[in-house]
């Protein structure tokens, strides 16, 4: 499965490049604005605020960022990542009934 497309695989990269070199390849950088993205948009969405969506999709591009900086395959991650969470949302939804 091929997550992303490569128009906006390589506008990701270009953005990932930047904010390397802004940030001086500092990992923690980006961990602190994922944090500061996920307390934004808990505020906003409890707030009934439509705009926690775009703050959503700025962390998304964070965590794509903190990925490609450290040289993941992004379809090599998510092909591992979905079946985890497909197992344990089924294992879930057998306790739950």
């Amino acid at each position: 499965m091929e997550i992303l497309q490569d128009e906006f695989y390589q506008k990701l990269k270009e953005i990932t490049d930047l904010s390397c070199k802004i940030n001086n390849n500092d990992m923690d950088k980006i961990l602190i604005m994922m944090k500061d993205h996920v307390e934004e948009i808990t505020e906003r969405y409890h707030a009934h605020d439509d705009h926690y969506s775009i703050e959503t999709a700025d962390l998304i591009v964070l965590c794509f960022e903190l990925l490609l900086a450290n040289g993941k395959n992004i379809d090599e991650v998510f092909n591992r990542c979905l079946p985890r969470f497909d197992t344990k949302l089924k294992q879930l939804a057998r306790e739950v009934d």
